[in-house]
This record gives structure tokens, C-alpha cells and sequence, in this order.
């Protein structure tokens, strides 16, 4: 009896066996798991629903990218190169060749690169206020606000503090600054600029050849000489009394401003320009230089014409009109926020057109050229971005696709309907239920059909008629097409 028991599971195992699906092909089980050939020429696999997904290319610069959402996510170039999201959005790393940046809000910041000079340097900034520096076999670093020694940080040549604001000191481009009790006591020589300050009581700056300017009793009197060298630009004299009255003349440009923010005027004789302000951003009157006008009533409306722009805003920030028309390009944009995204954009150049669309929540429409993208349910409320789509709101979209002249790809709520069409192949499927894959072998059509988890499966071939084919468990078990991925690489994420 237990001999015969033995061979009955042997033989179900050994038909078990025959019946899987090979490890590379086709395996439909949304939302569980999915691995199906692409039809630009990769391979996707998904979890969860979508929760996680990798897509990996055959060929080309783009290698994979792949996502465990929100949490992290990293797209990868051919050559090394890449860039990571991590975590919850607030981090990203970015490798191009021998450069890398690295940061997660607020824990830490750094950056490594390679100079012209081949020399590695890098920066590491982390909480509690540690700075630490390489620049090829020096060492630098600090622990902020106790003591820190830097060269080449920032725009700074060299940069160092003791107890900070005690005692501050850099370098740049030849001008030396120490500070006592910054910002109250400070003063620079060096390259061309002397200065000195007093804050709030006086301070003096003056730079051979570029400015000279003070203060007193800071934020109340102002006076300037600047352009000092001339040169294409006009020596300008400027003066406030804060915030009373001030003046500013350079050439025939001429501007007063009166009991700051609520009147201002300025004028060129010479351009034709003028601007009124009353007051100060919210009301602005403006006409000219080149035919440049701007009318403002913020935030009810404002409306700005210049030789490649027109913009209007009403209710800003929420409704803008935007045209654009440069060497470049020429595009129309309309923005209600945060329903409604539309831009239509002609390539100058190649006379490539490109649009796009967004009813948030509703929908998302894409087209550059010949290829474009959409998807119903999309969730991400901002501007334009990869970001929010390929991390957090692909999940909950219900149908997406993408389309060129080579290829068209769909995907259904959870990943539980997909089609690939492309590479010689129109491949359908609904997970485990059925699946439908058409091509053509020596020129004859082909339609291949997959049920209940690949295993009732056949074939019919025009001229030849009906076969069975093997089961392929848990299907629909179809092979990688023959074709190569010769369309550009996917641009979306699913």
C-alpha cells in the first residue's frame, strides 16, 4: 500500500513539475505577484499590487528602475549611474559617474566628487551640527557651534569658526572676513574691498572699482555709490530713510519710494520704462523698456506682457493663462490649482508638438511626438514631477497606459489586467482567469489562450487549426518574444 501511495504522489509531483510555468516566462497573479516580458523591451515584476515593482531593460543607456512605496525607490543607468528615493520622499541619492549627493531631511547632508584636478573631495553634514570635510589627503571638520576649520565649503575658500557667534573667519576670492558676536562686529580686507561694521550702530563697505556704501542706526539711513567703474553700466547714487523716503539715480533712471511698502515710482526718460507701486507688490502700474507692460492687483489679478511672455493670474496663485513664445519654443499653459493642468508646446526646431493634462483627481493625459501616456485616477495633486507618481499614487490609479508606433501598454486597478503590444506580440491578460497572446509564426497568424492559471492552454494556427498546448502553471506561462525591445525605452512606471 505504501509503495502504491508513493507512486501516486510521484507521479503527481512529476506532472506537477511539468505543468510549471518556465522561470522566465509569463506569470500573471495580480495582486500578488506579477512577472510578464514588456513590450519595450523589459521585464517588470510586481508585488503586492503594485507596492513593489522593478522593471529591467534588455538594452539601452536605462537599466531598471524599482520601487518599495512610499518607502524607497532607485532608477539605474547602464553606466553606474543613479538615483535613489529614500525614505518617505525626504531623502534622495544621486551617483553621476564619480559625483554623489546624499541627503534625508534633517538628519544629514553630504556630497563627494571628483575635481578637474582629479582630487576627491567630500562633505558631511549631520545632526547634532557635525561637519566633517576631505579635500584629497586633508581632513577637515567641525562640531557646530563649538569649533569648525573648512576650505573650498560652499562659495568659500577656507571658513572656520570658534563657539560660534563668538568668532567667525573665511576667505573668498582674495577677501578676508572676521566676525566678533556675529552679525554685530565684523570687518574684510583684501581684494580690492575694505569694510567694517558696527550692526546695528554703522557699518562701511567699500570695493575698488564696484561700491561704496554705509548705514547708520540699521535699518534707518542708507546712502550707496555704486558702478563705481562705469563701463556698460551707469555710476548709480542711491539713499533711504527708512522707511520715509529714498531715492535712486542711475543715467536717466530715476526711482523714489515713499512711506515703504506703500508708494513707489520709477522712471527712464531715455527707455520710455515706468512703474507705480501702491502699494509695494500688491499694486503695480508698469509700461516698458521693450514693449514690457505689467498690471498687478494682487491677488485678484495681475497681467504681464513682454516681447516672449504674456501671463495673466486671477485669485492668485489659483488661475494663470500662460503663452510663451521664444527662439525655442512656443507653448500655452493653463493652470486652475488644483484641479486643472493644460499645456500645448511646439518645438521650434524639429516642429515636434507636445501637450498635457490633468483633472485632479480625475485623470492625467501625456503626448510628446508620437509617444504618449495617461492614466484615470491620479491622485497627485502637484505640478508635473516623477516623484509622487512613481512612489505613492500609482498604486491607487484604476487604468494607465503608454503608447508609441512600437508599443502599447495597460494596466488595470492592482495590476489585475494588463496588455503588452509590441515586439511582434499583442499579449492580454486578466490574472489567473484568462489570457490571450497573437503574433505570427512563418507569416501565419497565431492566437494562443490561457485559462484558470495556465492550465487548460491551445493554439490555433491559420492554415494548421487547433492543438493543445501543455499546461504552464500558474500561467499564462508565455515565453520572452523573439523580437528584440527596439522602441524607446518606457518613460512611465507600471
Amino acid at each position: 500500500m505504501l509503495q502504491g501511495l508513493s507512486s501516486v504522489l510521484a507521479a503527481l509531483g512529476a506532472l506537477a513539475l511539468a505543468s510549471c510555468a518556465a522561470l522566465d516566462s509569463d506569470v500573471h497573479l495580480a495582486p500578488v505577484y506579477t512577472r510578464i516580458a514588456t513590450a519595450d523591451g523589459g521585464t517588470l515584476v510586481e508585488i503586492a499590487g503594485g507596492l513593489y515593482r522593478q522593471h529591467r531593460r534588455d538594452e539601452g543607456q536605462f537599466l531598471e528602475w524599482q520601487t518599495l512605496a512610499p518607502l524607497w525607490g532607485i532608477e539605474r543607468e547602464r553606466n553606474g549611474d543613479y538615483v535613489a528615493e529614500h525614505p518617505f520622499l525626504l531623502g534622495r541619492t544621486r551617483a553621476m559617474g564619480d559625483d554623489q549627493n546624499s541627503y534625508i531631511v534633517p538628519l544629514y547632508l553630504s556630497w563627494n566628487r571628483t575635481a578637474a584636478n582629479g582630487t576627491d573631495r567630500s562633505v558631511l553634514l549631520t545632526l547634532p551640527g557635525v561637519i566633517l570635510q576631505k579635500n584629497g589627503d586633508e581632513h577637515h571638520g567641525g562640531w557646530f557651534p563649538f569649533y569648525g576649520r573648512f576650505e573650498d565649503l560652499l562659495t568659500f575658500d577656507e571658513a572656520s569658526f570658534v563657539l560660534w557667534p563668538l568668532y567667525v573667519h573665511n576667505e573668498r576670492a582674495g577677501h578676508e572676513s572676521r566676525h566678533l558676536l556675529w552679525p554685530f562686529f565684523g570687518w574684510t580686507t583684501g581684494g580690492g574691498e575694505t569694510s567694517w561694521h558696527f550692526f546695528p550702530l554703522y557699518g562701511h563697505s567699500r570695493w575698488e572699482g564696484r561700491y561704496d556704501r554705509s548705514y547708520a542706526l540699521w535699518p534707518f539711513f542708507h546712502w550707496q555709490d555704486n558702478n563705481l567703474a562705469g563701463g556698460t553700466e551707469e555710476p548709480e547714487k542711491a539713499w533711504w530713510f527708512f522707511p520715509f523716503f529714498g531715492k535712486k539715480q542711475r543715467g536717466t533712471y530715476e526711482a523714489w519710494t515713499f512711506l515703504w511698502p506703500f508708494f513707489g515710482y520709477a522712471r527712464d526718460t531715455r527707455s520710455g520704462f515706468w512703474a507705480l507701486d501702491c502699494p509695494f507688490f500688491l499694486v503695480r502700474l508698469q509700461h516698458g523698456p521693450d514693449e514690457t507692460k505689467r498690471t498687478r492687483f494682487w491677488p485678484v489679478y495681475s497681467h504681464l506682457e513682454a516681447p516672449e511672455l504674456e501671463s495673466t493670474n486671477y485669485l492668485w496663485p489659483f488661475v494663470n493663462l500662460r503663452h510663451e513664445d521664444d527662439p525655442l519654443q512656443e507653448r500655452d499653459a493653463v493652470t486652475v490649482i488644483p484641479f486643472w493642468q493644460t499645456w500645448d508646446a511646439r518645438n521650434k526646431a524639429t516642429g515636434e508638438t507636445s501637450a498635457w493634462r490633468k483633472l485632479w483627481p480625475l485623470f492625467r493625459y501625456e503626448r510628446q511626438g508620437e509617444w504618449s501616456n495617461g492614466a484615470l485616477l491620479e491622485l497627485d495633486p502637484f505640478f508635473r514631477n516623477d516623484i509622487w507618481p512613481r512612489h505613492v499614487t500609482s498604486f491607487f490609479r484604476i487604468w494607465e497606459w503608454e503608447q508609441e508606433p512600437a508599443y502599447r501598454r495597460e494596466r488595470a486597478v492592482l495590476g489585475l489586467y494588463r496588455h503588452e503590444q509590441g515586439r511582434g506580440e499583442d499579449r492580454r491578460s486578466l490574472s489567473g482567469l484568462w489570457a490571450d497572446r497573437r503574433y505570427e509564426l512563418e507569416g501565419q497568424p497565431v492566437h494562443e489562450t490561457s485559462l484558470l492559471f495556465g492550465l487548460l492552454r491551445w493554439r490555433v494556427t491559420e492554415g494548421q487549426g487547433f492543438a493543445m498546448l501543455r499546461p504552464a502553471f500558474p500561467g499564462p506561462g508565455w515565453p520572452r518574444p523573439a523580437e528584440p525591445g527596439t522602441a524607446a525605452e518606457s518613460r512611465t512606471y507600471f
